[in-house]
C-alpha cells in the first residue's frame, strides 16, 4: 500500500487510513479481524477518538484497539491517530464535559493513552475548534506534551484553514512546533453543509491551499457517509445523507464515477476513493469498512492509478474525458 509523509513521524503512513467508530469491546472479533487484515494487506494507519465507539462518549474504540496492540506486542509498526476535546461531550470520561483548553487537552491525552494500552499517541488532533479560544495556549499546551513523550505531532480536525495558519505561524514566531496535519471532511461529493456541527467541509480555495503548501490532509468521509453505496435520487431513508450530499452536480459525480469504474474493473466507492489518494498533496482517506468484504474493496481502491484528466472529468472541473 502506498504510503504519505507526515512531518514529526518516524514512518510514513498508509493512503487509506482504518476508521473505528463501530469498534467496542462486545465487538472485539470483528475489529480485531478488520486490523489484522488492514496489518496484512500493507496498513498501518489507524483512526480513533475518545468519542468513537459502538456507543459514543465511552472511549471505546480506543479501549478495543488497546486490546489488539496490547494482544499484538508490536506498538511501533503501527501508527495511531486520536482525537478528543468536542466542547461539552465524553461525561462519562469527563466528569464536567470535554473542552479545549489546556487541562482539556492533557485530560484528553491522558484519558487516550490509558485506554489504548500505549506510552504514546503518534499524532493527536483536537477533534473540533473553539475559533474564540486564543491559538497560542492550545500551541503551548500541546507542545508540552511533544516535550513529555505523549505525543509525537498534533493536528487539527474541523479546523479552518485561517485557524490552522494562526496556530502554525504562533508555532514558528515562538520557536515551537506546528500542526502536523488537519482532517476536515473531503471527498468527490461535494457537501451542501458540514454534516456535524462544528464540522469543516475542504472548499475549493482550501484544496488550492494544501495544495500549494503540501500540507498533510486526512479526510473523514471521504466516500461521502455512504453516497457513492447508496446515493440513488429514490433512496431517501437517510436523512442526513439526503441533507448534505443529494444535489444534482453529486449524481453527475456519481454517474462519472461509476462510468469511470467500468472502464477500470472498479466499484464507484473504489474510483471515489481514489480520487482522494490521488491528489497532488499528500491526502489520506479515512475509511471505516464494517466487513473484510468491505475493507478489501476499500484497499483496491487505494491502490488504483488516476490521471490529471480522469480526476478533473470526476470532480467536474472539465466535461472532457479522454
Amino acid at each position: 500500500m502506498q504510503k504519505k509523509h507526515i512531518q514529526y513521524l518516524n514512518k510514513d503512513i498508509s493512503v487509506i487510513g482504518l476508521g473505528t467508530m463501530i469498534f467496542a469491546p462486545e465487538k472485539r472479533d470483528l475489529a480485531f479481524d478488520l486490523m489484522n487484515l488492514y496489518i496484512e494487506k500493507g496498513g498501518n494507519f489507524i483512526d480513533t477518538a475518545e468519542i468513537y465507539g459502538a456507543t459514543e462518549e465511552f472511549g471505546l474504540s480506543e479501549k478495543t484497539i488497546g486490546m489488539w496492540l496490547n494482544s499484538r506486542k508490536k506498538r511501533d509498526d503501527v501508527v495511531i491517530l486520536s482525537k478528543g476535546c468536542i466542547p461539552g461531550t465524553c461525561k462519562a470520561l469527563h466528569p464536567q464535559g470535554a473542552e479545549i483548553s489546556p487541562k482539556g487537552i492533557h485530560d484528553a491525552i491522558s484519558g487516550s493513552l490509558d485506554r489504548l494500552q500505549t506510552k504514546y499517541i503518534d499524532i493527536w488532533m483536537l477533534h473540533r475548534d473553539n475559533p474564540k479560544q486564543p491559538v497560542g495556549p492550545i500551541v503551548d499546551a500541546l507542545n508540552k506534551e511533544i516535550e513529555k513523550g505523549r505525543i509525537l505531532s498534533y493536528g487539527g480536525s474541523n479546523w479552518t484553514v485561517s485557524r490552522l495558519i494562526e496556530a502554525n505561524e504562533y508555532a514558528k514566531k515562538n520557536n515551537l512546533i506546528g500542526m502536523a496535519a488537519s482532517s476536515p471532511h473531503f471527498s468527490l461529493a461535494l457537501a451542501n453543509e458540514p454534516y456535524w456541527p462544528g464540522t469543516v467541509v475542504t472548499s475549493k480555495e482550501d484544496k488550492k491551499w494544501y495544495m500549494e503548501n503540501q500540507f498533510p490532509l486526512i479526510a473523514w468521509s471521504s466516500l461521502g457517509r455512504g453516497f457513492f453505496a447508496r446515493g440513488n435520487s429514490e433512496y431517501t431513508n437517510d436523512k442526513d445523507l439526503v441533507r448534505v450530499f443529494y444535489s444534482n452536480e453529486n449524481f453527475e459525480r456519481l454517474r462519472r464515477a461509476k462510468e469511470l469504474g467500468k472502464r477500470k474493473g472498479l466499484k464507484a466507492i473504489e474510483i471515489a476513493l481514489a480520487y482522494i489518494t490521488n491528489q497532488k498533496f499528500p491526502a489520506i482517506a479515512l475509511v471505516g469498512p464494517e466487513s473484510k468484504e468491505e475493507l478489501k474493496s476499500c484497499i483496491k481502491g487505494a491502490e488504483a492509478r488516476l490521471t490529471k484528466d480522469e480526476m478533473d472529468w470526476l470532480d467536474l472541473t472539465t466535461d472532457t474525458l479522454p
